[in-house]
């Protein structure tokens, strides 16, 4: 029973109407840990809410649903009988094991105050919402303690609170330090190179992906060792050790797609790529004399590798001449409406077409506009097309 908790005057249940992709498994234990972190989004901004935070969720990490069980919304105000308070929302049954502290999402619940509280000053009514919020929790036996993100094993350097909860609540007495990022680290539940990434000053996912070259990242493991630390800047280095030849110099193109013989084996390394991958289709990342980086493995092969003549193919992205605003994103930040500096107008132009250069996350393309290159959200619901040429 969750009396207390129910009662909040300014609790709203939203668990059937936030988007939603799929449903998070059952727990296979019971709460012991009520976790807290916040969004570092400024709490004034549209995308500062549950419905967003679940919208990027979905769309940029491949999560089910929302990652928190509960989130505080400073910039929903709701009158209450104690004056002020935040929006609370109940995002999901608290039976729900959501992605929000990897290996300990099965017995820890995940809260999220919305806000940059690096940049902004959290307001009084803000933090009675969440002293309310906790006792209500605590009376109700929901968990038997309270820790910040960076408190939950293997997450020491995710520097999550940036907001001193400790000195502000007297409910979270723990004193343990941010780390340093350390030089590798271990996959948990639910971690993506984009959510690990985005954490870290100086790291990319760019970066993450040159320093594990060959790892999958679509395909992360539980308890699978990746590059961290030794990553900071990897892209930028790899950028400047590797000069490609001409296109003529190969015989092939950027972004030709390409099949592998059986015998195919990562220049780098010697290591034989199983033959089960003849056949396969290929895309023609950078080219350096007689080697070919291929985007799917990010690994060289050696141009004898290649099977066979190979058709150049190219994608376009048509945004739809309905649209009158579209929003872009620069690289390496989050794709949310708040990052957007920047809009194009398919409606003035009646309709726009792009070259797709690159997909880093599910329904993000990278293409080149007059401000350089840009992300844009690309999914199928938002009237976008993608084709081939």
């Amino acid at each position: 029973m969750m009396k207390n908790f129910n009662a909040l005057p300014n609790l709203v249940d939203l668990r059937n109407s936030l988007p939603k992709a799929r449903n998070y498994g059952p727990r296979n234990k019971a709460i012991s840990t009520r976790v807290w972190h916040h969004s570092l989004t400024l709490s004034h901004l549209n995308g500062s809410d549950a419905a967003s935070f679940a919208k990027y969720h979905i769309e940029a990490n491949g999560w089910p649903g929302v990652a928190y069980a509960i989130i505080v919304e400073p910039k929903n105000v709701i009158d209450t009988p104690k004056g002020k308070r935040a929006r609370i929302v109940l995002a999901h049954d608290f039976d729900r094991r959501t992605y929000h502290a990897g290996n300990a999402n099965d017995y820890s619940l995940g809260i999220c105050v919305a806000g940059d509280y690096r940049n902004e000053r959290m307001p009084d009514y803000v933090k009675a919402t969440i002293d309310e919020l906790q006792a209500a929790l605590v009376a109700d036996g929901i968990g038997q303690e309270d820790k910040s993100h960076h408190e939950m094993p293997g997450y020491s350097w995710k520097a999550c609170c940036v907001f001193d909860f400790n000195s502000a609540f007297k409910f979270l007495n723990h004193k343990a330090p941010v780390t340093a990022v350390p030089g590798f680290y271990t996959i948990q539940e639910g971690d993506t190179f984009w959510n690990i990434a985005n954490n870290l000053e100086g790291i990319s996912v760019a970066d993450l992906l040159a320093a594990n070259r060959g790892l999958d990242p679509a395909k992360l493991q539980i308890g699978q060792i990746i590059k961290l630390g030794q990553a900071r800047e990897a892209a930028k280095k790899e950028e400047v050790n590797q000069v490609s030849a001409p296109a003529s110099a190969v015989g092939l193109k950027e972004g030709q797609t390409v099949t592998l013989n059986s015998s195919a084996s990562r220049y780098a390394t010697g290591e034989l790529i199983p033959a089960i991958i003849k056949g396969r289709k290929y895309t023609v990342l950078q080219l350096k004399s007689e080697r070919v980086l291929l985007k799917e493995i990010l690994s060289w092969v050696k141009k004898s590798d290649i099977a066979g003549k190979a058709k150049p193919t190219k994608e376009y992205v048509q945004l739809p001449k309905s649209a009158t605003i579209w929003r872009t994103y620069r690289l390496n930040v989050q794709p949310i409406s708040e990052n957007s500096d920047w809009s194009l107008t398919p409606s003035r132009f009646g309709g726009l077409e792009y070259e797709v250069l690159d997909k880093p996350f599910p329904n993000v393309v990278t293409i080149s506009t007059s401000r350089g290159k840009r992300n844009i959200y690309a999914a199928p619901s938002t009237g976008a097309n993608i084709v081939k040429k």
